[in-house]
Parts: structure tokens; C-alpha cells; sequence
């Protein structure tokens, strides 16, 4: 991929892969380094993103991962709180309850990868269960499993108490 087609895919979805990396790592410096990451993965393996039907997607896709990974190397963004305004600034999805969000957020410090992207399919991009099963490659059974344990620690994070 060329510095040019990059670029222009920097300028047409840089603005939302930021906001989304500064509502799941709730740090600015570090959401703009797993912002930067990912556009160093797109500028290494550019074909594949050119392969897709749906270029955000698949950029989300990789921002995710960026942002697990400086989640899973900086123990201080495991238990990071929110940066004031980026909710309000960003809002919840529409099928997803804003304090449910919030507390799946402060979770994802502690969940596996595999748990990572469910939670964030689920109640940050407010997919359904059926569309992350498509995702993922599980059944929808299997994703009702895992998103119903993700949403009990979640509910133990919002009443106080620990995993």
C-alpha cells in the first residue's frame, strides 16, 4: 500500500479509530500510540485491507488489537478510569446502557483476548450476538456463554465487589 492510499484512509477514518482508541485505553497518549500502531500494521499488510468490503471494519478490527495489546504491556491502563468528556463525547450505542459499557470497559484489563473482542463488539459497537458469532467464527450459543460471564464480572465491578 502507498504512503498516499495511507494517507487518505488516515483522513477519512483517523478521527473515529482515535475516539474508539480513546474510549477503550482512556489515555491520550496511549490511544494515540495504538492509534499510530495500526496504521503501521496497515501500512505492512495494506493488501489485506484493500481486499475487504467494509475498510472500517476491518481497521477496528486492528485498532482493537492495538489497544489490547497496550492494555495487556501497561498495567497502568488495566484499571484506567475514564479521561473526563470522552463518554459524553463518544456516547453509548443505542442497544448498549451507558454504566453497563463503562464497567465492561474497566474489565477488559482483566479478560483474555478472545473475551476482549466480544466485549467490545458487543457493548461498545453494539453488535448482536448473531453478528459476533459471524465475526468471531463461534456459534451464537457460545457467544451468549461467554458475553453472560463477561456481563456478571461487569455487574461485580458495578456493585463493588472483585472478581
Amino acid at each position: 500500500m502507498s504512503r498516499d492510499e495511507v494517507a487518505a484512509l488516515y483522513r477519512r477514518y483517523g478521527f473515529f479509530l482515535l475516539r474508539r482508541c480513546r474510549l477503550i485505553l482512556r489515555d491520550d497518549a496511549a490511544a494515540n500510540d495504538a492509534l499510530q500502531e495500526t496504521f503501521v500494521k496497515l501500512m505492512v499488510h495494506g493488501a489485506t485491507v484493500q481486499d475487504t468490503e467494509q475498510p472500517l471494519r476491518w481497521l477496528s478490527r486492528v485498532t482493537d488489537r492495538c489497544c489490547f495489546d497496550a492494555i495487556r504491556k501497561n498495567r497502568r491502563l488495566r484499571w484506567a478510569t475514564p479521561i473526563d468528556g470522552v463518554e459524553d463525547e463518544i456516547g453509548a450505542h443505542p442497544n448498549v446502557e451507558p454504566v453497563t459499557r463503562n464497567a465492561v470497559l474497566s474489565l477488559l484489563g482483566r479478560l483474555s483476548e478472545e473475551e476482549q473482542s466480544i466485549a467490545v463488539m458487543a457493548y461498545v459497537d453494539g453488535m448482536s450476538q448473531g453478528e459476533i458469532a459471524d465475526e468471531v467464527g463461534y456459534s451464537r450459543v457460545t457467544v451468549n456463554k461467554k458475553l453472560q460471564g463477561i456481563k456478571e464480572r461487569a455487574r461485580r465491578i458495578m456493585g463493588g465487589t472483585n472478581d
